[in-house]
């Protein structure tokens, strides 16, 4: 067999597309490591807001069961603020917490009560803040006065703020401690009308938390978007339901397509363990007959396997003789394949190199006797 034709051969052996079992130590998986390029998506965390307030309502309305989940408002209002404070990303904001149910009225009264003193965010100290809030729901829905001191925190601010409110969609006014008023009501005085002139004054918005378990809905939709173009409205549903409800007020997530290279490991074929052979022999030494069982009957289950086996001799005696002596070592291996296990001939592709090759001296017996072997090689058709 000229060079040519087993340089040809060598490179159909990396036409792979299977795997091989590797018993008994008779068979030693060849990978090959190839760089591909894929496609990924990329999360980018883009910052919407500076800084957030939350309003945290207390009042009296709060201790009302909610629906039908046998809980009060006051205590899913502080369970999901836990929660949200939990999963969001520490982008460098500055936060604050507030109430603005006192449980008296009179008009020297100071509304908001701070949990956490407008500062730079820190997650673990925030998390204290909401344990310390009330559970217990009492005391008047004083937010007209709350939104009026909020003025003067924001006037420290620099960059957009949203301010977090949960309410009913009712207030009180101090001025009249029994009547209870609609929050949406288009008045300079009510609370719309606070927040409307605060956002005038400040890059600010307004996300509100509607607790009312009436269908106001489109009602406090209305009024909301009406306090600026970046002011939103969601149900207590979704407040309790969806972790990222109000995410998007503080925080985007954007998604980029990008490439990637990265190394994968393909295996190619699986190297037989070599055969040695004695002095000028050609027959199969039975210290062999496992690892022929191995390959018989792998061949015999995998139909799209294939079997390359190249034969080698040591240096004595002629380089025509050992040329001879080698392709005889092949047949051989390969008889032995065809006759006890029906391994059709055509399945199996036979080189020989004579005393080429070598893989020990030939200057010792040991190293002549490494080099009287046959090699083979399994790959796969596609």
């Amino acid at each position: 067999m000229n060079r040519s034709s087993i340089a040809v051969l060598m490179v159909f052996f990396l036409t792979v597309i299977s795997f091989v079992p590797t018993g008994a130590n008779a068979l030693e998986l060849v990978t090959t490591t190839e760089t591909v390029v894929v496609d990924d998506v990329e999360i980018e965390i883009v910052k919407t807001a500076d800084n957030f307030i939350v309003f945290y309502d207390s009042s009296g309305s709060m201790g009302e069961v909610y629906k039908d989940t046998g809980k009060k408002k006051i205590d899913l209002e502080k369970a999901i603020f836990k929660i949200r404070n939990a999963i969001l990303p520490d982008l460098e904001f500055n936060a604050g917490l507030y109430t603005f149910a006192p449980q008296s009225i009179s008009l020297s009264t100071k509304t908001l009560k701070p949990y956490y003193e407008m500062q730079p965010y820190n997650k673990a100290k925030f998390d204290q803040a909401i344990d310390q809030l009330p559970t217990e729901a009492k005391g008047a829905t004083l937010l007209q006065q709350g939104l009026s001191e909020l003025d003067s925190i924001l006037a420290g601010l620099k960059g957009h703020t949203v301010v977090f409110v949960v309410t009913d969609g009712t207030y009180t006014d101090r001025s009249n401690r029994v009547k209870k008023q609609e929050l949406f009501e288009e008045d300079e005085h009510s609370p719309v009308g606070i927040a409307k002139a605060l956002a005038k004054k400040y890059k600010v918005s307004f996300f509100v938390i509607n607790s009312s378990s009436e269908q106001k809905e489109s009602k406090v939709l209305n009024a909301v978007a009406s306090i600026s173009e970046n002011s939103r409205v969601i149900t207590f549903d979704q407040f309790i339901n969806s972790p990222l409800a109000f995410s998007g007020a503080l925080f985007v997530l954007n998604e980029k397509l990008v490439q990637r290279s990265i190394n994968i490991e393909k295996i190619i074929g699986a190297k037989l363990k070599k055969l040695l052979f004695a002095f000028d022999q050609t027959g199969i030494n039975k210290n062999y007959t496992d690892g022929m069982k191995l390959l018989g009957e792998y061949l015999q289950s995998t139909p799209k396997a294939r079997l390359a086996i190249a034969g080698f001799t040591d240096s004595t005696g002629t380089s025509e003789y050992n040329l001879g002596l080698s392709h005889r070592r092949t047949v051989s291996a390969a008889d032995y394949l065809v006759e006890k296990f029906n391994i059709s001939a055509d399945r199996i592709t036979q080189v020989w190199y004579g005393e080429a090759n070598p893989v020990a001296s030939n200057a010792t017996a040991e190293g002549r006797a490494q080099n009287r072997r046959v090699e083979g090689f399994i790959f796969w058709t596609e």
